[in-house]
């Protein structure tokens, strides 16, 4: 059975502003399996495709850790904004994420930034 939006909505907050999308990713993405991955891509795939979307930020700041179902939910929203022309950006990844994107060489794929703020400024 596929989850609620309400069930759906303890992993991400999603935020529209302007030509960004804002996705605040929760420390229970780290806990997730495919079904709920493929349900939170789904329900976000309308917004981040949208015309006047031009980069979509992760917020990592709640997360310690990344499996790679959480991984896999960034890849897909990046296939999707990029055939658009879009960009996706990372914000406030700790230590450990960053050492993770290091080592699958997806830190020379995505600009990853210390604040949302950043991100929004040199991406504008």
């Amino acid at each position: 059975m596929a989850p609620t939006a309400a069930e759906l909505a303890q992993y991400y907050n999603c935020k529209v502003d302007g030509s960004f999308v804002l996705l605040t990713l929760s420390s229970g993405i780290s806990k997730v399996n495919e079904l709920i991955i493929e349900s939170i891509f789904n329900e976000l795939h309308p917004v981040i495709v949208h015309a006047e979307i031009k980069v979509v930020i992760f917020d990592l700041s709640h997360i310690d850790y990344f499996n790679s179902l959480g991984l896999s939910l960034i890849v897909r929203i990046h296939k999707a904004v990029k055939g658009h022309n879009g960009k996706v950006a990372l914000a406030q990844p700790n230590a450990n994420i960053k050492e993770l994107l290091h080592v699958t060489s997806l830190d020379s794929i995505w600009k990853i930034f210390p604040s949302v703020d950043e991100a929004k400024i040199a991406l504008a």
